[in-house]
């Protein structure tokens, strides 16, 4: 079991470094999207990211949520974009707990040959509302649990513009 973790802020060409990362395998890449869109900002965003990866040999699986339930195969390399989104689904939409998400996210490591994890980090709780503020908590125990145990940790530093 392989995990890389590629976090930071949005905009700061997390995708495209995973992206990256998953052509350089060589094998048969996988790109998980768990964004479930909610506005027209959303929708941008996927579209971007189906352009970003259009001729990079990806078979693409939308799954917002029950990711345990995919089938993929055990030399396949998963891009799980992202980490974040799909917390958001399990916390908001199924009442996930951030370890009920963890223990998915290890499953699904442990039927492929590696799992690159893209991730929004650096959030704070501050000023937001409960729910919010939870979530965001939730986010940054996940992102710390998934970093004791990748082999490799890439943290995206500055927002940039694409």
């Amino acid at each position: 079991m392989e995990i890389q973790l590629v976090l930071g802020p949005n905009n700061s060409g997390k995708s495209l470094y995973a992206e990256k990362l998953a052509v350089e395998s060589g094998s048969k890449r996988i790109y998980l999207a768990t964004m479930i869109p909610q506005n027209e900002e959303n929708r941008l965003r996927i579209e971007k990211h189906r352009l970003q990866r259009k001729y990079k040999g990806f078979q693409t699986i939308e799954a917002g949520w029950n990711i345990d339930q995919i089938f993929v195969d055990s030399d396949s390399v998963i891009l799980l974009e992202d980490a974040s989104n799909l917390l958001a689904n399990g916390m908001f939409e199924h009442s996930a707990t951030p370890q009920q998400v963890y223990n998915v996210i290890l499953d699904l490591a442990k039927r492929c040959r590696k799992l690159i994890i893209v991730t929004i980090a650096g959030l704070s709780p501050e000023g937001y509302d409960d729910a919010t503020a939870k979530y965001i908590c939730g986010l940054n125990w996940l992102n710390e649990k998934i970093m004791e145990i990748a082999n490799l940790t890439v943290e995206m530093t500055t927002s940039r513009q694409e």
